[in-house]
């Protein structure tokens, strides 16, 4: 066994590969306990969890009928458990760098050094910052890790000797093809890829002659030609999609209309992502990352890239030792001229199609993820570019580029990381606060700092929570606010459209507005009543606030448990759910159980930076008849916050009309609060 290990250990190919692992795992898996789901996750896991794993086929039939299919398969395995989604994600992007990394050791097999630092940097490279959203981008991980096993096993079948695995390996070649190219059609540019490493290839194995070059090529790669041609007739003149990003005919049409401009476009925007993906990537987003984080995020970042560069360093320094190379001797002339050149085709290849299809790689944007199919290039060229500089520069130049992009992923993943605990704590204390929501409530979130991109990425979660039973729409309702919706707002609009195939009733004369300020992570329901804003708050907020129908919580019953596979654990009852409990209880009109609350606060010693979250509390205290109390209370969080209290004031210049059930002291409320 120990004889074994040593071996094992001795074998270079394996200590590459276990590097690949150790710095896929490092720098993606240490976030994995501290990330959730994000944006598109929302609605596939309200569909999955409410109309059932095969709903996910349909779901995608407008687009991506394909990927339907393979989403559907994938969630009956991982469910709604969050870590299960980050850990397959992390698996095909370890694959994907596998695949990278057979791919250069089968067509330059005497640089193995070189190719296993060309695999790292492809690991780590920093133009692709989605990984965190993993249930989503396991989608494009899946399709780009075996559009790279594709390409890997057909190269593999014109190295090997053996009939039945040349056989073997170009049947399963031409089926990832045709897996690959049917769940996102964008990548097609594999497929050029593809055409110059066979031609590159096949030119190194003695292929010299042009003619007799281009014979061999289409000998090999016509399997591969017939269906990507399949592809393309059953996408063009097959496929009816009714999405307008992957609509075909639209799409010919938008160029016939202006072609000129179209023209133009594409020629400025393929320089332009060219540049972004090839050089930009290792600085642009690295600096805006590095520049906002606190010092102790950086030093984390950094430590945990010093990490990852110990473990290239070492091996390296077993490399030098046992295998008798270095990166000193890797690079030639010829070598360096390749790896530029093919780079510099292999992004063209990759970002060209999506130019053609009135896209751009948005490098600079978490939420896209046309940064993730042109690394291959990337590499390739940015190494070969590396490789010019005098012998001396090149191992620290690309320790640098490791350290960077191992800092900037980690640096994201915080971004991710923070953007998650919003999100689930967000959730968590709507459960505090609110026993049910009637159904066709229209919920509209709006936070200083997160603010949600799509509606789903509200009414997801909500039903999830609130209405998890078997259904075929969503019976809570969400919107995003903007000037554009807040019109819809102030008109009383009632709107029906889809997400996909999910039926959407918008009525915004049931408004639920919520929102977060920059002075507290408390989750505030504004009551169109008697609106309470935090200071400073949006004018936007100010202007719909009084359309908030607080009426749409149900006050009664027992709150729902957010189930812990989708949220985590509950947190920890801090200042906000001690908020949420009393603002609840002021809903019911329950002074009585407000000051209890209030006394249990003070006694707890819990205390927040938004005032407007005192409201509550003082007008219990008012109403309770502890007018001492309200007047200390008045006198030291409130009476200074000016900002806060003149739109609450202007409120209460008018009587608010609470029945007499309610036990509202107006008069002495308006009293201490607004003539002080």
């Amino acid at each position: 066994m120990k004889q074994t290990l040593q071996k094992l250990f001795k074998n270079e190919t394996f200590i590459a590969a276990l590097l690949i692992l150790l710095t896929t795992v490092i720098t993606y898996g240490v976030s994995i306990p501290n990330l959730g789901y994000y944006h598109d996750d929302w609605f596939v896991l309200w569909s999955g969890h409410v109309r059932g794993a095969e709903s996910l086929g349909p779901l995608f039939a407008t687009d991506r009928p394909f990927m339907g299919i393979v989403y559907s398969v994938v969630y009956r395995l991982l469910g709604d458990t969050v870590v299960n989604w980050q850990l397959y994600a992390l698996l095909w992007r370890f694959l994907g760098g596998l695949a990278f990394f057979w791919i250069l050791r089968l067509i330059w097999p005497q640089h193995k050094y070189l190719t296993t630092l060309m695999a790292v940097l492809f690991i780590v490279y920093p133009g692709f910052l989605s990984q965190p959203n993993a249930n989503t981008k396991q989608n494009h991980l899946y399709g780009f890790g075996t559009a790279l096993l594709s390409i890997a096993l057909m190269l593999q079948a014109l190295k090997t000797n053996k009939q039945g695995w040349k056989i073997a390996c170009s049947l399963f070649s031409i089926l990832l093809t045709a897996n690959y190219l049917f769940i996102y059609e964008y990548m097609i540019g594999f497929e050029g890829t593809r055409l110059l490493l066979l031609g590159y290839t096949l030119f190194q194995e003695g292929f010299k002659n042009i003619r007799s070059l281009v014979r061999e090529i289409l000998k090999r790669i016509w399997p591969y030609w017939v269906v990507t041609a399949g592809f393309l007739y059953w996408r063009v003149f097959l496929f009816e999609g009714s999405r307008n990003a992957t609509d075909v005919s639209g799409l010919v049409q938008g160029y016939f209309s202006n072609f000129r401009y179209m023209a133009v476009r594409s020629i400025l925007e393929t320089a332009k992502d060219f540049l972004d993906t090839s050089i930009f990537a290792w600085f642009v987003q690295p600096y805006q990352l590095s520049s906002g984080a606190p010092y102790s995020n950086l030093t984390y970042a950094l430590l945990v890239a010093a990490l990852v560069a110990a473990l290239v360093l070492l091996y390296a320094f077993l490399f030098k030792k046992w295998w008798g190379a270095d990166l000193e001797e890797a690079a030639t002339p010829r070598l360096i001229k390749d790896f530029a050149w093919l780079g510099a085709l292999v992004i063209l290849c990759a970002i060209v199609p999506v130019i053609l299809s009135d896209r751009q790689v948005e490098l600079y944007d978490a939420y896209k993820s046309y940064g993730l199919h042109p690394i291959p290039g990337v590499i390739l060229f940015v190494v070969g570019i590396v490789l010019m500089f005098q012998p001396k520069f090149r191992r620290r130049i690309l320790i640098a580029l490791v350290l960077i992009s191992v800092a900037t992923q980690i640096l994201n993943a915080d971004y991710w990381e923070r953007y998650w605990g919003f999100q689930r704590t967000m959730w968590w204390q709507m459960s505090w606060r609110a026993p049910d929501i009637l159904d066709d409530t229209l919920v509209m979130v709006y936070s200083s700092g997160y603010n949600p991109e799509q509606d789903y990425e509200i009414w997801g979660p909500l039903n999830l929570i609130y209405n998890p039973n078997p259904a075929q729409t969503p019976a809570i309702q969400a919107e995003v606010l903007n000037f554009d919706t807040s019109y819809s707002i102030l008109k009383g609009e009632v709107l029906n459209n889809y997400v996909r195939d999910i039926r959407l009733h918008r009525d915004f004369n049931n408004l639920l507005l919520l929102t977060v300020s920059r002075y507290s992570s408390c989750v505030h329901v504004i009551d169109g009543r008697l609106p309470v804003y935090s200071a400073r708050e949006q004018l936007l907020i100010q202007q719909v606030g009084k359309y908030s129908r607080i009426d749409r919580i149900v006050p009664s019953g027992t709150s729902p448990v957010p189930p812990a596979a989708l949220f985590g654990t509950e947190p920890e009852h801090g200042w906000c759910y001690y908020y949420q409990k009393a603002s609840l209880a002021r809903q019911n009109g329950d002074w009585e159980e407000v000051g209890r609350i209030y006394d249990q606060v003070r006694e707890l010693n819990l205390e927040t930076r938004d005032k407007s979250e005192m409201i509550p509390f003082f007008e219990a205290l008012v109403n309770l008849g502890r007018l001492e109390d309200a007047e200390a209370l008045f006198n030291k969080e409130i009476k200074g916050q000016s900002e806060m209290r003149l739109p609450l004031c202007a409120t209460l210049a008018n009587d608010p009309g609470y029945p007499p059930e309610f036990g509202y002291d107006y008069e002495t409320i308006y009293e201490m609060l607004c003539k002080s």
